[in-house]
């Protein structure tokens, strides 16, 4: 990855994109931080330019789901997020048919779309069923 895109190869770079292709969901920089450290000297400032470098690069896909900081993934294809805003879970949405969408707001609107971001808002199904506000159903 980092050699297709001319970038040199550390071990801080191949450490930092390693750890984020093996999580499960974005993850924020606390969290890198937190891990790289176990077995790197990497400062914060490191690994903030790290993840800045391999964002310009179109490497990761930087996030911000409106919790004050960003999640990091890696950029291959192309998807959605589900984000319970009870627990903080993200789950990623990949079936959806989005580009039938683009392509009639692109025809409809005279638009050309470049990128698009969506995220979907809600209760995961185990903070939906403790919820007080909402009815339990199984």
């Amino acid at each position: 990855m980092l050699s297709s895109h001319k970038l040199k190869i550390t071990e801080a770079r191949k450490a930092l994109i390693e750890l984020i292709a093996k999580a499960d969901k974005p993850v924020d920089a606390q969290f890198l931080i937190e891990d790289l450290q176990k077995n790197l000297e990497i400062d914060r400032v490191t690994v903030f330019r790290i993840l800045n470098t391999l964002t310009a690069h179109g490497i990761l896909k930087k996030l911000e789901f409106g919790e004050g900081k960003a999640r990091y993934e890696i950029a291959t294809t192309e998807h959605h997020h589900l984000i319970c805003e009870s627990c903080g879970a993200v789950e990623d949405v990949s079936d959806c048919n989005i580009a039938a969408l683009e392509g009639d707001i692109s025809k409809k609107k005279n638009f050309h779309i470049l990128r698009h971001s969506l995220e979907f808002y809600g209760l995961c199904d185990i903070c939906y069923k403790k919820s007080p506000s909402h009815p339990h159903k199984d």
